[in-house]
């Protein structure tokens, strides 16, 4: 690991928080930057004029809508967004299908198409996929239905023939944030629809409530890990401001409640790492129509299920660390001279649960620096792998190239820069391995891969007010970094606990003060008196009182 500092932040002052904020773009007053009002309009989000003019068009129809989403928090909060947003604005009948990732796998698949048809929709509607199921969406269309596609992933080659298709990252949408979750997109489309419905004289008193929707687009947007550019910030932040003041659903209130946080001051980095995961934990491992009814769900049963969803994840972190332990054993000593050329992982054991193998991913990349596909069994002859990738390396596009030079290795693909999934032969396995590197140490050649931190440098103070208002005030996240900072500190005292954490108590001799410290995942105790720690600052909030507290990531 190698730490360096900001050009910013090689002098001997620390930044203040504007200057933080100014080398991450934000420029003036930071409140000015989050403001909704300057969202930008739906107009240049190509196909949405369509789409909203066939939605207008079953409402008036009363045409029975099926919305079809994905297993993932992006595409649970896309599809409550959907239904509760339709009914808004004058649906009658809306109802939603979640594939499960055991039995159907992603996207609109024919097979799915059929287990649609049981609902008798006039119009399917799908959240979080799509782009690429052409197959898919021809059957429906043969099959006498319309269908509109909402989504944000890497089209192929080759669109659907849907009614409409929306989409940033489609061919020429000229919409300028392409980092949009689809619960972000599916949030544009609904914008549209009410604006038709008004010019048309149909749009009904509750149409004004669509800002109520913003707490499901800020989770959605922060667990699905995408870039927040300055408009995904203003929609994040107003689904924060929403939270905290007490107007969330009751579904994300229960989430909220049983990861033991408190809504009032609650962060992006806490719904990343808290709220998040317990969401996702339905569709990985059993279905995630159990997290869509918790969204969905009446304050008289929103606690049952938030809790039926907090029991699944406590399972998933039991499975990933029993997967992860063999994982780890199994990497290479990236040191050794004899993996110099490893610019790629990929690993693979007949027993990993499909559901766990993209945390999997993360966790082994975390590791080793490179790009990591884990792979496990689906039947006996296929392999499905999830994919993480490193900055400055879209691996969706590195499948690409492999499925051009080897055609016919990859059954299936799909993804995006960061994360990304492949269905290959079991077979086939070492040849995806080997080609996967080499297509990996074409675009990384000439890069280190030791892991690199980007610090702050020294921060301004460790005072409550200004770590509180450095951490709760901004919505921090995927391309839009909380501060990284680093010091030498000495350590007072240091206590190992359960789960493999050590908490510290240290003290900063530049303020002579002494503060509180987490490192997680760190299962020994520091052997010095005094050590080099790069750390973020968080407020831990216990029993009512706040405290100021540095999350500590590495140790130099």
């Amino acid at each position: 690991m190698r730490l360096s500092r900001r050009p910013e932040s090689a002098g001997p002052e620390p930044l203040t928080e504007g200057e933080l904020l100014g080398v991450r773009g934000v420029v003036g007053d930071p409140g000015a930057a989050y403001q909704l009002k300057d969202l930008l309009p739906p107009d240049n989000l190509r196909g949405v004029t369509q789409a909203a003019a066939r939605l207008a068009r079953a409402i008036a129809l009363q045409e029975t809508i099926l919305i079809i989403g994905d297993y993932d928090a992006d595409g649970a909060t896309s599809c409550a967004l959907m239904v509760e947003g339709l009914g808004l604005l004058g649906a009658s009948d809306v109802r939603y299908l979640i594939p499960n990732r055991f039995d159907l796998g992603y996207g609109l698949s024919p097979n799915l198409v059929d287990l649609a048809l049981v609902e008798n929709p006039a119009l399917i509607v799908t959240v979080d996929q799509g782009i690429v199921s052409v197959d898919g969406v021809r059957h429906a269309k043969a099959k006498g239905l319309d269908v509109i596609v909402t989504d944000h992933h890497l089209p192929g080659e080759q669109l659907p023939l849907a009614d409409a298709i929306v989409n940033p990252n489609q061919p020429d949408c000229h919409c300028e944030s392409r980092n949009l979750a689809c619960v972000g997109v599916a949030f544009y489309l609904l914008i549209a629809l009410r604006q038709a419905l008004a010019a048309d004289n149909v749009l009904p008193e509750t149409g004004a409530r669509l800002v109520s929707l913003l707490d499901l687009v800020a989770l959605g947007t922060v667990a699905d890990l995408v870039g927040l550019d300055p408009n995904n910030r203003r929609l994040v932040q107003a689904g924060i401001r929403q939270i905290r003041s007490g107007r969330a659903r009751p579904g994300i209130k229960a989430l909220i409640e049983v990861a033991g946080l408190d809504d009032r001051v609650l962060t992006t980095q806490q719904i990343a790492f808290n709220i998040a995961p317990r969401l996702n934990a339905a569709g990985r491992l059993d279905d995630m129509s159990l997290g869509v009814e918790c969204l969905l769900a009446p304050v008289h049963s929103a606690v049952e299920q938030a809790q039926t969803l907090d029991a699944l994840n406590q399972e998933r972190r039991r499975i990933e660390k029993e997967m992860g332990q063999q994982a780890l054993e199994w990497l290479p000593d990236l040191a050794a001279e004899s993996v110099e050329d490893l610019f790629s992982v990929c690993l693979f054991d007949p027993r990993w649960h499909e559901g766990v193998i993209g945390v999997l991913a993360a966790r082994v990349r975390a590791q080793c620096a490179r790009p990591v596909f884990i792979f496990t069994e689906v039947d006996g002859a296929l392999l499905k792998g999830s994919g993480r990738s490193i900055d400055g390396l879209h691996l969706r596009d590195l499948l690409v190239e492999v499925d051009r030079d080897c055609q016919g290795l990859l059954q299936k693909f799909g993804g995006h820069a960061m994360a990304a999934g492949v269905t290959i032969q079991k077979r086939d396995f070492e040849v995806f391995r080997d080609r996967l590197n080499e297509f990996a140490g074409v675009q990384l050649k000439g890069r280190s891969l030791d892991e690199t931190v980007i610090s702050d440098g020294l921060p301004l103070a460790f005072d409550l007010v200004t770590v509180a208002g450095l951490v709760r005030d901004h919505p921090w996240g995927q391309g839009f970094p909380a501060p990284v900072f680093d010091e030498r500190l000495e350590v007072l005292e240091q206590k190992l606990l359960a789960g493999g954490h050590l908490r510290l108590k240290l003290l900063s001799p530049r303020f002579d003060q002494v503060l509180e410290g987490i490192f997680f995942n760190r299962d020994r105790m520091i052997e010095s008196r005094s050590a080099h720690f790069v750390f973020k600052l968080d407020v831990n909030r216990f029993r009512g009182v706040d405290r100021p507290q540095l999350v500590i990531t590495h140790c130099l």
